[in-house]
């Protein structure tokens, strides 16, 4: 059974090897005991083709704070 919950220890994302932050929304697997970030990719069509940027829960990028790209 899969659940949607918040992150009480650190730890790194089953997916991609992102660092998974106390707080974090992530997907748990109970049976796997396996731990994702819940993500969004938005995909945005500029002059020189496709620009990816990768959301949290909160609309923030995974890099955030600092970067800026959280304004698109």
């Amino acid at each position: 059974m899969i659940r949607t919950m918040r992150a009480r220890y650190p730890g790194r994302c089953a997916a991609t090897g992102a660092p998974i932050k106390p707080g974090a929304l992530i997907y748990y697997d109970g049976r796997t005991k396996r731990a994702t970030l819940a993500l969004t990719t938005i995909t945005l069509m500029g002059e020189h083709g496709p620009s990816h940027f990768t959301r949290n829960a909160r609309g923030r990028c995974e890099d955030a704070p600092c970067c800026g790209c959280c304004t698109i």
